[in-house]
């Protein structure tokens, strides 16, 4: 019946525009730019027949989301920027500018002379600056987040959101395609890793909103023109034309930051516009007792929990123009929004503030020195409430989610945002209800969360793998390979470790902490059976990380420690675990390596 539908709605594209069916005709899902084979054209294309909207859009927060790091782009000031200091590192880091390239250096002092510095360039700005800029940069495709960010409301520097405290991970924070594909429009990531990219486009784009273009441009250039005051044109979505849970779909498969788990097959540029989001994806929020605080992106969220939602078919578009900067809007625009509604404060001065008010500006918990508006719409209670016990994880896109789906939530909110025990207790309760073969790779999840290694391989050895690997994306077969191998190490079962780990890497050819975890392996393997065949191996396969990444310091202090095995070769080890203590001045076994060859030497002496 679908493609019955399909094939008439191509047939009624070929006829005259009078013959076009009007839009509560045809289901939201016939779209013609629903079909997997379309492609995207970018911004860029879209720009030709709409530069007006194409300009406007550009100075949005999402049209100025992701750029390259340019003087015109960057919040960042050309001659001075913030010194910031990370107490817990004692390191400090400095943005600047060289022409138009910006670097940020970090360094460390003792006795006010420079012990450690290093100069890393930036590749990307993401964050339009109407709150933030944060710092990307690009090694052979693989992205990897600075530590620094420019808060602008306060209009100063300090440690990126996460890396406060202590959690300072400096030049090694992983940028996957979960967090690109919010902040970005379509990345062209590499499958099977976690942060590696052919290319990343400039910023969110049309597409995000509106769906792939490809048919859309063939229709307009063969002058196939829809009257669109009269008709729907099915060769691109228009949110506006879709029912209010679609055009909500669309705004909360990014303003609604959570728990997010993907359906099996499914990976995180899936979903399309006019779509249902639940069949790509479900965002799970953790509730509290008593809670009011609420996070960066949690827009939507906070809207389903006011009136205005409850009583109407309000959805985001009700008061924004995704095409217009809320910054260039006046307090009357959203003002004359409120009103069209609550019709019984149409007298009220006009210069009345209905925002400040019912949507008062707060501090997200997620994120320090941002204020942003809170979208509950309502009275609020100026008592700030303490904050109680966790109550459940809510899924916000679908009132029925799967077992499954359940699972998957509490132990990946678990594993990224909480290690609280009653997370990982729920996720075995839902598994338990679960279909044996599509749970078992968050089964081997569950126990490795818990360490229970000896768990996991029993597990394993009951149920197996191999017949169902089918059912899984090479991400998820290539981790659960990994979490498997680890099990079977900490078991002192090295060789069947080994033989998995050769599993996960041959599906993650690229993944450089994979392959990392298989040199080491190696490693020891060549240790205990004293073979030169795997310490070939290991250097070989430390080399290729070196080779793809040249700043993985964890690889040049286990190719320096194989060198300094071969006591002819004490100056190539050296020269490899200075290179590792110039990217990590704390790496201990580094330092400790190099003070050894270097007394070995000189004792020789």
């Amino acid at each position: 019946m679908r493609s019955f539908l399909f094939l008439l709605i191509i047939l009624m594209f070929s006829c005259k525009n009078e013959n076009i069916s009007e839009y509560k005709e045809i289901p939201d899902e016939i779209y013609l730019n629903h079909n997997d084979s379309v492609q995207y054209v970018g911004k860029e294309t879209c720009k030709q027949c709409h530069s007006e909207i194409y300009n406007s859009f550009m100075q949005t927060g999402m049209g100025q989301s992701f750029s390259h790091a340019t003087k015109t782009k960057s919040v960042l000031d050309e001659n001075k920027n913030p010194l910031i200091y990370d107490e817990n590192k004692n390191l400090y880091y400095q943005p600047i500018w060289k022409k138009d390239s910006l670097y940020i250096i970090e360094f460390r002092l003792e006795n006010r002379d420079t012990i450690h510095k290093l100069i890393q360039k930036i590749d990307f700005v993401i964050g339009s600056g109407q709150h933030t800029n944060s710092h990307i940069f690009s090694i052979n495709g693989y992205l990897h987040q600075a530590p620094y960010t420019f808060y602008t409301q306060e209009g100063k520097g300090g440690l990126p959101p996460g890396y406060e405290n202590g959690n300072n991970s400096r030049f090694t924070r992983e940028i996957g395609l979960e967090c690109m594909s919010c902040h970005n429009a379509y990345p062209n990531h590499v499958e099977n890793t976690l942060n590696r990219y052919h290319s990343v486009p400039d910023g969110i784009d049309c597409e995000r909103c509106h769906g792939p273009g490809e048919i859309h441009v063939q229709q307009k250039l063969s002058g196939n023109i829809i009257d669109t005051s009269k008709y729907i044109d099915y060769t691109i979505v228009n949110p506006s034309k879709l029912s209010s849970s679609l055009q909500f779909d669309i705004c909360r498969r990014c303003h609604l930051q959570g728990t997010s788990v993907l359906q099996n097959g499914k990976n995180w540029n899936d979903f399309i516009p006019g779509t249902v989001l639940s069949e790509t994806m479900e965002t799970y929020i953790p509730r509290y007792e008593n809670d009011e605080s609420f996070i960066m992106a949690s827009h939507v969220d906070r809207l389903q929990q006011s009136d205005c939602f409850k009583l109407g078919e309000v959805s985001c578009i009700s008061c924004h123009n995704p095409h217009k900067s809320v910054t260039n809007l006046n307090n009357n625009y959203f003002n004359n929004k409120c009103i069209s509604c609550h019709t019984d404060c149409r007298e009220t001065p006009k210069n009345t503030d209905c925002i400040s008010c019912h949507m008062p500006k707060s501090a997200s918990s997620d994120i320090p020195h941002v204020s942003i508006t809170d979208h509950k719409i309502s009275i609020h209670d100026p008592i700030i409430h303490q904050k109680g016990k966790f109550l459940q994880l809510y899924c916000m896109n679908n009132s029925n989610p799967s077992n499954l789906s359940k699972a998957k939530a509490y132990l990946k909110h678990y594993e990224s945002f909480s290690r609280n025990p009653v997370l990982l207790d729920s996720a075995f309760t839902f598994l338990e209800r679960c279909d044996k073969k599509e749970s078992f790779p968050f089964y081997i999840k569950y126990y490795y969360l818990m360490n229970d290694y000896k768990s996991l391989v029993n597990y394993y050895q009951s149920i197996g793998f191999s017949q169902n690997t089918q059912l899984f994306t090479g991400n998820i077969l290539s981790l659960t390979y990994r979490r498997i191998a680890e099990a079977y190490y900490h078991n002192n079962e090295i060789k069947k470790s080994y033989q998995l780990h050769l599993k996960s890497i041959e599906i993650s050819t690229d993944n450089l902490n994979f392959l990392f975890e298989t040199a080491k392996i190696e490693l020891e393997l060549a240790r205990v059976e004293n073979s030169e065949e795997y310490l070939k191996l290991s250097k070989e396969r430390l080399d290729r990380i070196i080779k793809l990444n040249p700043n993985f310091s964890k690889a040049y202090y286990y190719l320096g420690y194989i060198y300094h095995l071969d006591k002819n070769n004490y100056s190539q080890a050296k020269n490899l675990l200075k290179k590792a203590i110039v990217l990590d001045p704390d790496y201990y076994d580094a330092i400790e390596l190099l003070s050894r060859i270097n007394k070995t030497i000189d004792d020789k002496k």
